[in-house]
């Protein structure tokens, strides 16, 4: 079978492209992706069901990673560089977190000489890809294909719940929503498995 356009990889940047791409009904689109896709919730490991794969325990023995390593420098031990080996790509097998960048870090962008990606430019297209579940307003979407949640307080482990009460302790202040652009402080990463 021949296709207009192929694209490699179903990961996040991946398979939003494929997404896009075939929204044009005179262009085939094919999306290739070496790891597994796993047709429902019901069907998913447990490592990707809950998305709390974070650290070392996504790049021992896991059959969802590359095992790819790195260094940081040449002075530096060879270290994990997890990469996801799934439909999702890494962002399957790190958490899952849904987090936006800064809004300084946009203005870094137009510093360096490119105004169309400023936080104002970039803000309509963040908003197109997500519906929040938990907030609305200028800086959250509503009707985009990636549904985002954040865990509540009272589903937290034993051990996350003892770092935010610490952290409130050491004076940071609480902060329920990290994708405000002035977001700063403890509180539940927003993530893209409303399920999990």
């Amino acid at each position: 079978m021949k296709y207009d356009k192929i694209v490699i990889g179903a990961g996040s940047a991946g398979a939003v492209l494929a997404s896009r791409l075939s929204e044009d009904s005179n262009c085939s689109v094919l999306l290739l992706e070496a790891g597994p896709d796993y047709p429902n919730f019901e069907n998913l490991p447990f490592d990707l069901k809950h998305g709390w794969g974070t650290g070392p325990d996504i790049v021992v023995g896991g059959t969802h990673d590359w095992q790819f390593t790195g260094t940081a420098s040449k002075f530096s031990e060879n270290m994990p560089v997890p990469r996801g080996k799934v439909t999702g790509g890494t962002s399957a097998i790190n958490g899952q977190v849904f987090l936006r960048p800064l809004p300084e870090d946009f203005e870094r962008w137009v510093e360096w000489g490119n105004d169309r990606w400023s936080f104002k430019e970039c803000l309509p297209y963040l908003l197109k890809i997500e519906t929040d579940l938990d907030y609305g307003g200028d800086f959250h979407g509503q009707d985009g294909p990636i549904l985002v949640k954040r865990h509540p307080l009272n589903s937290l482990t034993d051990d996350q719940l003892a770092f935010y009460e610490a952290c409130k302790y050491l004076g940071y202040k609480e902060n329920m929503d990290h994708n405000l652009p002035d977001a700063t402080g403890v509180g539940p990463y927003p993530l893209n498995n409303p399920d999990g």
